[in-house]
């Protein structure tokens, strides 16, 4: 009966990771039926864009009252040392390998506090860059015509400049979309699964809720829902395959650790051999596809309010 157990959770994790792959490779490979771009070339042109002043959605903002967007530099700067410092009074109170081995939602947590400190420094060069225009624009009347030349030269010279680092800028530019994406599902399925299940049902002598694990609990989806607020980036519904794929990954490392020796269980219900498995690792995969509809449709409902609002967007 165990073996049995142990074989239907491998296939369903081994499924839901086949079934990602499958999707992503259709959606690059099938072209749409109205005509219009597939979304990854969405993804493409923006990340296309990125290094061109003004263009790039990875620091803009959708309130146009707040281009180019400063409040969205300091909102993800204060996130990032916010995420941080519980970060390290959750290793404080307990141990590094907490990072590995305990949940899911510190390393979601750790991934949010990096990505923001990726997005903190997309917004602080488009602010540089957007002063800089603007600093350019008012001195233009200024200058004298004979170093109009100058000036076209050295244009050149940044173009030049901008084409060797653009690359490396749409990369990250799109690793940050991706990791945004999959924490729009993560969070919201960490926080479910802590304050529905484990919170209420699987006290142990592992785990009490303290101060610090209602920080990690709560404190992820407040910094997300202020950054999707203010952020102007795309929250496209086949990025979930991403969010499957981040935790197939942490299952997976979950099952290397305990064979390895570990015998505690973090989450009881990834535990093979306990009581009606498969049945939760079906649940779990379900909720998957839930918990990313919720943010789908938080971000959709946000673009609707500031759509309708008297407030002008972007």
């Amino acid at each position: 009966m165990a073996t049995l157990s142990y074989a239907l959770c491998f296939a369903i994790v081994a499924g839901a990771i086949a079934a990602s792959l499958w999707a992503m490779l259709s959606s690059r490979k099938r072209p749409p039926s109205d005509g219009s771009s597939p979304p990854h070339a969405v993804d493409d042109a923006a990340a296309a864009s990125i290094g061109s002043a003004g263009a790039s959605a990875m620091w803009s903002s959708r309130w146009s009252g707040v281009r180019p967007a400063w409040l969205l530099l300091a909102s993800r700067a204060a996130a990032a040392v916010a995420l941080a410092g519980v970060l390290l009074w959750d290793a404080l109170t307990y141990d590094l390998t907490i990072m590995v081995y305990y949940t899911e939602a510190s390393t979601t947590q750790s991934m949010h506090a990096w990505n923001l400190q990726i997005a903190t420094l997309f917004s602080a060069y488009g602010c540089f860059m957007y002063s800089m225009h603007h600093r350019h624009v008012t001195m233009l009347p200024e200058i004298d015509e004979s170093l109009v030349g100058l000036s076209g030269s050295l244009m050149e010279i940044n173009h030049g400049a901008d084409q060797k680092g653009g690359a490396g800028l749409n990369q990250l530019g799109r690793f940050m979309q991706i990791v945004y994406q999959v924490l729009g599902g993560a969070v919201v399925l960490t926080d479910v699964v802590f304050w529905a299940l484990i919170v209420p049902f699987m006290y142990s002598s592992h785990f009490s809720l303290n101060a610090v694990m209602g920080c990690i609990h709560s404190f992820n989806l407040v910094f997300l829902l202020i950054e999707t607020t203010l952020n102007n980036l795309e929250f496209p519904w086949f990025r979930m395959t991403y969010f499957v794929l981040w935790t197939c990954s942490y299952v997976i490392i979950q099952w290397v650790v305990h064979v390895c020796g570990l015998k505690w269980w973090p989450y009881p219900f990834l535990n093979p051999a306990a009581p009606w498995a498969p049945l939760w690792y079906f649940c779990i995969a379900l909720l998957h596809l839930a918990c990313y509809t919720v943010y789908w449709a938080i971000v959709r409902g946000t673009n609707w309010w500031l759509r309708s609002c008297t407030i002008p967007t972007r």
